[in-house]
């Protein structure tokens, strides 16, 4: 399976969807809140009367036609008003959302932006600590990006740098952060992950990076990147990313296209 130049990759394509938004339509909900405020309009009315000194059951049968009038006249009002207010809140709170998302993510790739990792890399290190579990950190270099953007073109090297996006976002777990540091590079934060199975998992996307070329306007290409892998538990995270920084250009010195790995 090769990569398209015109795909999307991430998590925003499923989050943005208007019928996927978190809670489901509020339109539908705020018209039942309507409607039922609705009834208090005809119940205050009797209420009224009865608080007057008609009899209830009397008070009904002879302005049956009010109290039914007014019933269905409040409920479709109110309903219709709840609906309403319902569609705009609904398109606030995409439009707010969308933002949040845009604003987590790069634009190209749409994996989480380096802002994004950071918060995320911070929090992921004092849990490790507090809790004495392991925590491992891929960073991930695209070989030779700038030879393939002058030999193929620009366009050639985005969709290379999507189809990593998109491997590095099939291979996560759940708990994992994905991330475009910058330019050519990755990163792939895996909490409560050992050494071992970070390991396996570089081997697992370089094996599918060699297997999925890239193919742009009839011309194909495989892609290959070096990752830097460290792992660390508790106290000795905090130099973390620069051991996985370290491995990945001993990886790239030792001739590229290779995992290394390091345990901070």
């Amino acid at each position: 399976m090769g990569a398209n130049a015109d795909e999307p990759v991430g998590w925003l394509d499923s989050a943005s969807e208007p019928g996927r938004s978190h809670g489901g339509s509020l339109g539908a909900r705020y018209a039942m809140v309507g409607a039922v405020l609705g009834l208090g309009g005809p119940a205050g009315a009797l209420l009224l009367r009865v608080l007057s000194g008609a009899e209830a059951l009397t008070e009904l049968r002879e302005h049956s036609f009010y109290y039914l009038y007014s019933l269905l006249g409040t409920c479709i009002a109110f309903a219709a008003a709840g609906f309403l207010a319902g569609r705009r809140a609904d398109r606030l709170r995409l439009g707010r959302d969308r933002y949040r998302q845009l604003s987590e993510l790069d634009s190209l790739t749409r994996l989480a932006n380096a802002e994004t990792f950071r918060r995320h890399y911070a929090r992921s290190l004092e849990h490790a600590t507090r809790l004495a579990e392991p925590l491992s950190l891929m960073v991930i270099d695209i070989d030779q990006l700038k030879g393939l953007n002058d030999e193929l073109g620009h366009s050639f090297g985005t969709a290379a740098l999507r189809h990593v996006a998109r491997v590095l976002e099939e291979c996560k777990r759940a708990g994992d952060i994905a991330a475009r540091w910058g330019g050519d590079e990755f990163t792939l934060l895996m909490p409560g992950t050992e050494a071992e199975t970070a390991e396996r998992r570089a081997e697992t996307i370089l094996e599918r990076l060699r297997e999925e070329p890239v193919k742009v306007d009839g011309r194909q290409r495989t892609v290959s990147a070096t990752i830097g892998v460290a792992t660390s538990r508790g106290a000795a995270a905090d130099d973390l990313f620069e051991v996985a920084d370290r491995a990945l250009y001993a990886g790239k010195r030792a001739g590229r296209g290779t995992v290394r790995t390091a345990r901070a």
